[in-house]
């Protein structure tokens, strides 16, 4: 059965003032302000179509500027939540292209979209590309802002998943148990990057064979998502997934199945039917309907996983 990283890429708010008195400078913030809130509600096809008008109205501007780099790195970001990655790493690309000729190549906003860029390499399986990127930002991040920014949290956050993917699980445990300390002294217990922090710490414990840690991590984090972004969020869907493989290779399969069963439910509902998270989903529950005797329920599922898979 597969585990779901937690993905963290950065939603950024322009940087540069934008005067009330110009309408395209107005409507770019509506759309982008619309979009963020699209995002944070997990309604990520909304918030694709509110960030690609706002890059709309950057680009007839003209101007290669600041709100033109957040526009492109919005949009990335909301590809990325529904599984576009290729598309979001040329879009990342160009926001950093922009940003280091505005900033220069050690300004704290090109950190950002590194860590973006980095964690985008991650999930197409380009680990050194992935590696490079998020070492950059991590020293840009640490040297701009101190060791123990929230920021620097976010790009050790992605070298977690990055590590866990390449089985360097002490360098993982040590990133993860570092994000969570930093956030644990800046933010509220219950803020949603508490149980993501949790999430990735509990998978890399999860990898290392310490179920009974993992299980703990994930259930307080699934706690947190869903008291601070509701039942039905994808985020939820990604802890309930990780807890259903646990309790699987822990032989508890009706646990697992009732858990994978309201994550694939959360996930059809809220994210495109061609997700790559729904395919995930479909497997593991179809790795349970094999284990308790129903092959022909687990085919059926395989063949939907198949067909996104397959594109």
């Amino acid at each position: 059965m597969i585990g779901l990283a937690q993905r963290t890429v950065v939603i950024c708010i322009a940087l540069v003032a934008l005067s009330a008195c110009t309408s395209d400078g107005t409507l770019w913030e509506e759309y982008s302000e619309a979009g963020i809130s699209a995002y944070s509600e997990g309604d990520y096809e909304a918030a694709e179509a509110h960030f690609a008008s706002a890059l709309e109205v950057s680009e007839r501007s003209g101007k290669v500027d600041e709100r033109l780099a957040t526009s492109l790195n919005n949009l990335a970001t909301a590809y990325t939540a529904l599984g576009r990655h290729g598309g979001s790493e040329a879009l990342f690309n160009r926001a950093l292209a922009i940003r280091e000729n505005l900033f220069g190549r050690k300004s704290p906003i090109v950190a950002t979209t590194l860590s973006n860029l980095g964690e985008t390499y991650r999930i197409l399986g380009r680990y050194d590309d992935a590696e490079t990127a998020l070492l950059r930002s991590l020293v840009i991040r640490e040297q701009a802002l101190g060791r123990d920014h929230p920021k620097v949290a976010m790009t050790l956050n992605n070298l977690t998943a990055l590590y866990r993917n390449q089985d360097r699980l002490e360098e993982a445990l040590d990133a993860a148990e570092r994000v969570l300390t930093i956030r644990r002294a800046s933010l509220a217990p219950d803020h949603p990057l508490i149980a993501n922090s949790l999430n990735n710490l509990a998978s890399v414990h999860r990898s290392m064979g310490h179920a009974d840690m993992a299980e703990s991590e994930y259930r307080q984090a699934l706690t947190i998502r869903e008291k601070s972004l509701g039942p039905d969020h994808p985020d939820v869907a990604v802890t309930l997934n990780n807890l259903a493989v646990l309790a699987q290779s822990g032989g508890q399969v009706k646990q697992a199945e009732i858990m994978l069963k309201r994550a694939l439910d959360i996930q059809q509902r809220a994210l495109p039917d061609d997700h790559p998270d729904i395919a995930v989903t479909l497997r593991n529950y179809a790795a349970v309907l094999r284990a308790t005797g129903r092959g022909t329920d687990a085919m059926f599922l395989e063949r939907q996983a198949d067909q996104i898979e397959g594109g």
